[in-house]
């Protein structure tokens, strides 16, 4: 032997590249014979995060926002227009994509406006129908 060279046994310890998580990786560990120390994580994830500032608006907020309808206007302009036209409310729904109810809803006055909705029955009755008025939106900074 050389006085050089060692020929002592060396072990090497601890992951060679890339580290494995979960339970293989402890079970690999016990199988080499190396000390684990497991922690379980209670709360992990968005338990420690503090609420959105805007919550506590939103919770105490109390408001009622009233629901838009439609006119009285609107409503008969509607059903004349249908009328004219021979169509049956489900028949006009037929040719809509609606369900019969929404056609009924609209007439009576029971439906939320929604411009897409109107926009095909004014396609289907060929006319123009007059419009429910746009909710005016408060500013995000006005307070009441």
């Amino acid at each position: 032997m050389l006085p050089h060279q060692d020929w002592n046994k060396v072990s090497f310890t601890g992951p060679v590249g890339k580290a494995k998580k979960g339970e293989k990786a402890v079970q690999d560990a016990h199988r080499k014979g190396q000390e684990v120390e497991t922690v379980r994580k209670h709360g992990a994830g968005n338990a420690n995060r503090a609420p959105p500032v805007n919550m506590r608006k939103l919770a105490d907020d109390d408001d009622v926002v009233p629901v838009a309808e439609l006119p009285h206007e609107f409503r008969m302009a509607m059903q004349k227009a249908r009328v004219a036209a021979n169509l049956s409310q489900a028949d006009l729904a037929k040719r809509i994509n609606e369900k019969q109810s929404v056609v009924n809803d609209y007439e009576n006055g029971r439906a939320i406006p929604n411009p897409q909705v109107i926009v095909k029955i004014e396609r289907a009755l060929n006319c123009r129908l007059p419009r429910p008025p746009k909710e005016k939106k408060l500013k995000q900074n006005e307070d009441i």
